[in-house]
């Protein structure tokens, strides 16, 4: 009897221990492929933020020079002219731009003579002061605002290091040069709390004939003006981003902390930019939307379905462990739903819920399988990134019970699309993959994205309303020397340029 009684207790902490063991596993196999996919994500969006604030201050550099050329074809500049040739910049165009000045560069004794000078040339209210303690100056004779802040005719912008040193470097290296961050002298009127971090950007004005340097244009512009919307579109609110100046204190030139930072070492991206010959520094975090919208959440979901179904085990066991000839019979019938709720748990594990289709660890393994299986065989194995076009507005607008039905409707002809040695996966949200296996070559594999891409633009019946989408494919084909990641990463990338191209077409990934 008692022996009977201690066998029980062990069966029961053995089915216990068990259960914790597969749980833990295949949750760790879970989670790994979740980061593996984030930091993916991540990746991307750090290229993305940093390539648009590089364009942005591009497209400033851009405007400033090409006044810089009409300033500098002027033989007899006025400020009429200055006016009508700056008139296209401002806010508008440029955001964060607060005003355009034209310095000139001048001695303590030729300041008389140049306030004469530009007092003629139209600039009638201009008063210069010099700077006590220098022999050279730098004179504002022109000034153009954008906005109410105070104006900064006359100034000596000698005494102003932040711009001054901008300035220094823009005729040294005869391009756009960006100032450490400060806050503009045109703010000083300001309250402090409403003056923002910002920099003044500088080019030179030369003379048409003789390419003489004449003097420069500088421009203030407010830093979170001047790039908070563009962070915030291309971080699509899913993440937040910091742009600091390493070389003005650490100080911040712009932000964009939409939703809520989920801190992980792991998934926080920072590189260091140079703009405007100036160094920046970015650093990007996610956010709880990016972790949802991933489907971050399913490792835990699945180890407490596989802890909470060997908790119901481990229950069962020791309730029929008390009746000898009972709990035999039981034990058996136990074993036998223990291998059904592995094998669900296992389906679970290995395939997304909503679909039915494959999952991001059952895709990499059978993509691993693939490759390491054509090691000495001819023929090719391609990986498709499939990306849906125009989901969200459906998502958005009808409800997400109209957005699964799109989903499973697509995942249905993407199965019947393919051949059933293939492998279709979904990773989250509208993103899709295939691996297609023994293919005789790249023909194959833009056949099966043509396909798909006919297939998934047929209307979806969505309670008695017609929706469409459309398909972004991204092939990558797999050549000696590439591992599984280079494949992803080239499908992935070769699907975004696909919907930078137009969407609703494939691209190749390239060969070099």
């Amino acid at each position: 009897m008692q022996a009977r009684r201690w066998s029980g207790v062990a069966l029961v902490i053995g089915v216990l221990l068990a259960g914790s063991v597969v749980s833990a596993v295949i949750y760790g196999a879970e989670r790994r492929a979740e980061n593996r996919h984030l930091a993916q994500i991540m990746d991307r969006y750090t290229d993305e933020v940093t390539v648009a604030i590089g364009d942005r201050v591009s497209r400033y550099g851009e405007a400033m020079n090409d006044l810089a050329a009409a300033v500098g074809a002027q033989s007899d500049l006025r400020r009429a002219d200055f006016i009508r040739a700056s008139s296209g910049l401002g806010p508008a165009r440029l955001p964060g731009s607060s005003g355009i000045t034209f310095v000139v560069p001048s001695s303590t004794a030729q300041t008389g003579e140049l306030q004469r000078y530009w007092r003629a040339q139209g600039s009638t209210d201009l008063t210069l002061t010099p700077a006590p303690g220098h022999e050279r100056h730098r004179y504002v004779v022109f000034d153009r605002a954008f906005d109410s802040g105070g104006s900064v005719l006359g100034l000596d912008l000698v005494t102003s290091p932040q711009p001054n040193m901008a300035m220094d470097l823009a005729v040294r290296s005869d391009q756009l040069a960006i100032s450490n961050t400060y806050q503009l002298l045109r703010d000083r009127h300001l309250a402090p709390q409403l003056r923002q971090n910002s920099v003044a950007l500088a080019v030179p004005v030369r003379s048409g004939d003789q390419d003489l340097f004449t003097g420069w244009l500088v421009m203030g512009v407010r830093g979170q003006d001047f790039l908070s919307q563009t962070l915030l579109d291309r971080g699509q609110s899913a993440v937040q981003v910091s742009l600091v100046d390493p070389a003005g204190a650490d100080k911040v030139i712009a932000t964009a902390h939409p939703g809520h930072r989920v801190t992980d070492t792991a998934l926080t991206r920072e590189r260091d930019i140079v703009v405007g010959q100036r160094p920046w520094s970015v650093t990007i975090w996610p956010t709880t939307a990016l972790l949802r919208s991933s489907g971050r959440g399913m490792s835990e979901l699945t180890a407490a379905a596989g802890m909470a179904l060997t908790l119901m085990l481990a229950v069962l066991i020791g309730v029929l462990a008390g009746s000898r000839n009972r709990a035999f019979r039981q034990v058996e019938q136990a074993t036998a739903e223990l291998r059904r709720d592995r094998a669900q748990l296992h389906h679970m594990a290995f395939h997304d819920q909503l679909t039915g289709l494959a999952n991001r660890q059952l895709f990499y393994e059978r993509l691993t399988h693939a490759v390491d299986g054509r090691a000495d065989g001819d023929d090719t194995v391609a990986v498709l990134f499939i990306d849906l076009d125009g989901f969200k507005q459906i998502n958005d607008a009808r409800g997400h019970q109209a957005g699964d039905l799109v989903l499973r409707t697509v995942a249905e002809r993407l199965r019947a699309g393919l051949r059933s040695e293939d492998t279709v996966a979904r990773f989250g949200g509208d993103e899709f993959a295939a691996v297609l296996e023994s293919l005789a070559g790249l023909a194959e594999a833009r056949a099966a994205a043509e396909r798909i891409i006919t297939d998934v633009q047929r209307p979806i019946d969505v309670a008695g309303v017609s929706a469409s989408v459309s398909a972004s494919i991204g092939v990558a084909v797999h050549r000696p020397g590439l591992t599984v990641d280079d494949l992803i990463r080239d499908a992935d990338a070769a699907m975004y340029a696909a919907k930078a191209a137009g969407k609703n077409r494939y691209l190749v990934a390239s060969s070099g």
